[in-house]
């Protein structure tokens, strides 16, 4: 039984503010209610523990209207502060595959990952970045004083904070982490654009989420240079994932940050020719998803009872997982009707076609390699997806997604 939590004191707003919150996020006065409601029995969220290398991930899943009230924050508040131009993921216009595309053709190569970039983030540190914009964003979308103004800023602070940090899992705490690495980013890029004119090469420098990117066109990133890198990042407070950090290209016998591996942009090779590719293991792994699908597919609809089996226990997840959340579904709702107009795809597993096909699509917008043709042009014809399905792509969880 989930604990009860104490609403922050700033949810608690007299009927004119809360009625102009409303207004400015664009959301039903109910589905607020229905907010603080959750927020205050502890079910505004539920918590899941994601093995990884180095430990658990800890996602906090919102509930639907708390992620309905964040993705309105997210849409006309956060993403309309500006964010510094090395900057491609999490924000319109962007994903991994701009990220890979900025260090194209690119001799020598820099990565380096924030560690725990996320629960980092305090809330001390999203208020001093982010409340004087979300302050003056709120007086010019609205009649509020100075006062009110700041006191609404507060508000949605604490919407986009769990415990005093910044959750993984809330679809805006990506657009936080870009507005309060700003000052990461600038004095990155000032540094870098010292030692080009200095040296005369250019370096290029991309941020995508929590991962850190440094090329140059020359063949070689001084480890000079790349000590002043990793000092200008923890100056502000953050950590260096150790075992993350790889440099690719001359360097000193001996020097422990080197590596002979090909260099991989988030996921993506950037070809000295100026392609962009996808690592062949990560191809095989697409290709063998799609073909699965594909054949369970057709596997349902000539009423092969195993690969009905499979779907029908897709379905009761799906509805215990309604039930643990307190998500009202149709009680009698079939299994056709879950699946709707993609059947026999769960929603789900219609997700996972769009992201694979979505991202692959991007990655070659011309030639296909062989490898993942047939089962690519299959699904995609077969399920019919287009350039509105794909909109959406930018590629931030399509490890946890897909892979």
């Amino acid at each position: 039984m989930p604990e009860k939590t104490s609403l922050p004191s700033s949810f608690l707003l007299d009927a004119s503010l809360e009625e102009t919150l409303c207004r400015v996020l664009k959301i039903d006065p109910a589905e607020w209610r229905a907010t603080k409601a959750l927020w205050e029995s502890g079910t505004a969220w539920t918590i899941h523990h994601i093995p990884k290398k180095n430990g658990v991930r800890i996602i906090h899943a919102p509930s639907d209207p708390l992620k309905l009230v964040l993705r309105s924050v997210l849409k006309l508040f956060l993403q309309c502060i500006p964010v510094h131009m090395a900057v491609h993921g999490a924000h319109p216009g962007t994903s991994i595959v701009t990220n890979a595309r900025a260090h194209v053709g690119d001799k020598a190569f820099y990565f380096l990952d924030l560690k725990d970039a996320f629960p980092s983030t305090n809330r001390k540190r999203c208020a001093s970045v982010l409340g004087p914009r979300l302050a003056t964003h709120l007086a010019d979308a609205t009649d509020l004083s100075e006062k009110d103004s700041k006191r609404l800023a507060e508000t949605l602070i604490d919407l986009l904070i769990v415990d005093d940090v910044l959750p993984q899992g809330f679809p805006t705490s990506p657009a936080v982490l870009n507005v309060v690495l700003g000052a990461v980013d600038r004095v990155l890029s000032q540094l870098l654009r010292a030692e080009s004119e200095k040296e005369g090469v250019v370096y290029r420098y991309t941020r995508f989420v929590d991962d850190l990117t440094i090329s140059t066109d020359a063949p070689e990133i001084s480890k000079k240079l790349r000590q002043s890198i990793r000092r200008a990042i923890t100056h502000d407070g953050w950590t260096i994932q150790g075992t993350k950090v790889h440099y690719f290209g001359d360097a000193e016998e001996g020097d422990e940050e080197r590596t002979t591996r090909n260099p991989e942009v988030t996921g993506i090779i950037p070809n000295p020719d100026g392609r962009l590719t996808i690592p062949r293991p990560r191809l095989n792994k697409f290709r063998a998803i799609l073909h699965d699908l594909l054949t369970a597919s057709t596997q349902r609809l000539e009423g092969d009872a195993e690969a009905l089996g499979k779907l029908q226990a897709q379905f009761d997840l799906f509805r215990e997982l309604c039930k643990k959340r307190k998500v009202w579904i149709q009680p009698n709702l079939t299994l056709q009707e879950w699946c709707g107009n993609d059947w026999p795809l769960s929603p789900r597993e219609r997700q996972i076609i769009v992201g694979i096909v979505g991202f692959v699509g991007m990655v070659y917008d011309q030639q296909l390699p062989s490898i993942i043709r047939k089962p690519y042009n299959e699904a995609k014809v077969r399920f019919g997806i287009g350039l509105r399905d794909m909109a959406g792509i930018n590629g931030y969880n399509l490890d946890t997604e897909i892979c």
